[in-house]
């Protein structure tokens, strides 16, 4: 119901009308057609072109920034939870299953629900997660997988290590720029959170007409 305040984003799903049961909810939600779910426009593309990768970059951008604003962190950001309309190219942000309200507190480590491959190592190695981290986390494997095809990390040990290499070779030199271990360091705080990681994303989608991040 937070997410149905006005205005609302092109970039999130929306609800149209819930019905309460004594026993379940029913809602009746918007359905894009035709679409389909951005990790089967990655794998039936193989690698998606960076100028592409950019359009649905700042979309997905924009989806998450405005579930802060409600107060609202989705928790679990990764490809398939995004449905992809075209033409146009047209992101939509789905799936709050395991949303929670945001809390500048953090949430314990111990019941993440994410997708494994998407978690932030700060998930494996601290005792608590904040919202704003991992949405940024998220948001850099989801570029690392539009562009390369395939998931930058495959383990814990990968995730907490955090080393990152481009394997296509004709990225731009801002996309195929290595990301160092400390710069994905996580920290609870607003003030910084993975700064580099963060200005990557922006840099990546900047290009896109248009493109705005607040």
């Amino acid at each position: 119901m937070m997410m149905r305040q006005e205005p609302i984003s092109p970039f999130v799903i929306r609800l149209y009308e819930w019905f309460e049961d004594p026993r379940d909810f029913t809602l009746v939600m918007e359905y894009p057609e035709p679409c389909e779910s951005l990790l089967d426009f990655i794998t039936r593309n193989h690698q998606v072109f960076e100028t592409t990768a950019r359009v649905i970059m700042r979309q997905a951008v924009l989806a998450v920034q405005h579930c802060i604003h409600r107060g609202v962190f989705h928790n679990d950001i990764h490809a398939q939870n995004f449905l992809l309309k075209k033409p146009p190219l047209q992101l939509k942000l789905i799936d709050f299953g395991c949303g929670q309200l945001f809390s500048s507190d953090g949430y314990d480590s111990k019941i993440y629900i994410g997708v494994p491959n998407y978690c932030p190592p700060e998930v494996l190695t601290e005792p608590r997660f904040h919202a704003v981290p991992a949405n940024v986390w998220s948001l850099g494997v989801l570029l690392y997988q539009m562009v390369n095809g395939c998931s930058p990390f495959h383990n814990r040990t990968e995730i907490t290590q955090a080393k990152v290499t481009f394997l296509k070779p004709n990225l731009s030199k801002t996309a195929s720029v290595n990301i160092s271990p400390n710069s994905l360091g996580r920290v609870c705080s607003f003030t910084a959170v993975s700064d580099q990681l963060q200005q990557y994303i922006i840099i990546i989608i900047s290009n896109s007409k248009g493109s705005k991040l607040t």
